[in-house]
């Protein structure tokens, strides 16, 4: 009896002592958990970390948003884009019989979007940076938060074009969707990045098949200041190709009919093709 009263003693006492040192740890160290849990949020980009970053940027860059999903015109001749809430899905532009689907940078590690109240949209992230996507006039604008110097330098846009279309450079370093005779149909302003201290950061296009890269070289930047905003596509030139849609275009740029038509005849006139741009206010050229 006296064995298994001295057996039960020292179950007894180990039991005790292993609870003990669990409690222990509970209470002497109370903020493990709580650090587990900030280290957890630390690595995740709020919708509000999104508006900040944008709202950092200086000159204009960042553009008001437009009233999401207002189709512009009548009929077939419109221009409309589609917002997803789910980033896998993709921003879809579509203006009379030309439709372009954009596939958003790791939009895997994305969490569904968050609508603000100005209009622009915020997809919060579990990664290292996040995206933004604001509707404008004449197109959308999407952008890169990066959070920090672990996030990759590569931001990816899958693009799906229509038959018979294709993505190819431009001479000013942006980029164009051209038609199966050559005629432009949509243009990509050339890219820009900065960070919070307002500093340009070195940044460019790739392109490989239908896809657009913005390359954004932050970590070789010293002393750099993050977030770093990087917009590769501040926004999309629908260029249309007959004088009806053109009068379409007219009215979504708040543009006077006549003086596009005007300018349509003497771009076609010259053999090339009329490219309406809202950046840094209305612009109109010709191109090939």
């Amino acid at each position: 009896m006296d064995v298994l009263n001295r057996r039960f003693a020292r179950h007894y006492i180990a039991t005790v002592a292993v609870a003990a040192a669990i409690i222990a740890t509970t209470v002497i160290n109370p903020h493990d958990q709580a650090r587990a849990t900030d280290d957890a949020d630390d690595t995740t980009i709020s919708s509000q970390e999104v508006r900040q970053a944008l709202e950092g940027v200086d000159g204009g860059l960042v553009r008001d948003a437009v009233t999401q999903g207002t189709a512009v015109g009548t009929g077939a001749l419109s221009f409309d884009v589609d917002i997803p809430a789910e980033p896998t899905d993709g921003v879809r532009l579509t203006a009379g019989d030309f439709s372009l689907k954009i596939g958003l940078p790791n939009a895997a590690e994305s969490e569904d979007a968050v609508f603000t109240d100005d209009g622009a949209v915020a997809y919060p992230s579990e990664g290292d940076s996040a995206n933004a996507v604001i509707p404008v006039r004449g197109g959308v604008q999407l952008l890169s938060v990066i959070e920090n110097r672990d996030a990759d330098e590569r931001f990816a846009y899958p693009l799906t074009l229509p038959a018979g279309h294709t993505l190819v450079p431009a001479a000013d370093g942006g980029a164009r969707i051209v038609d199966a005779t050559g005629a432009v149909k949509a243009a990509f302003e050339p890219a820009w990045a900065k960070d919070a201290a307002g500093r340009s950061i070195p940044t460019h296009y790739s392109i490989s098949g239908n896809t657009l890269t913005q390359v954004v070289e932050h970590r070789a930047v010293a002393d750099i200041s993050y977030p770093v905003v990087a917009d590769p596509l501040p926004v999309i030139l629908i260029v249309v190709t007959a004088a009806a849609a053109i009068v379409v275009a007219a009215l979504a740029l708040g543009v006077a009919t006549w003086i596009v038509v005007s300018w349509w005849n003497e771009c076609r006139s010259r053999n090339m093709y009329p490219e309406l741009s809202t950046r840094n206010g209305f612009t109109a050229r010709c191109v090939r």
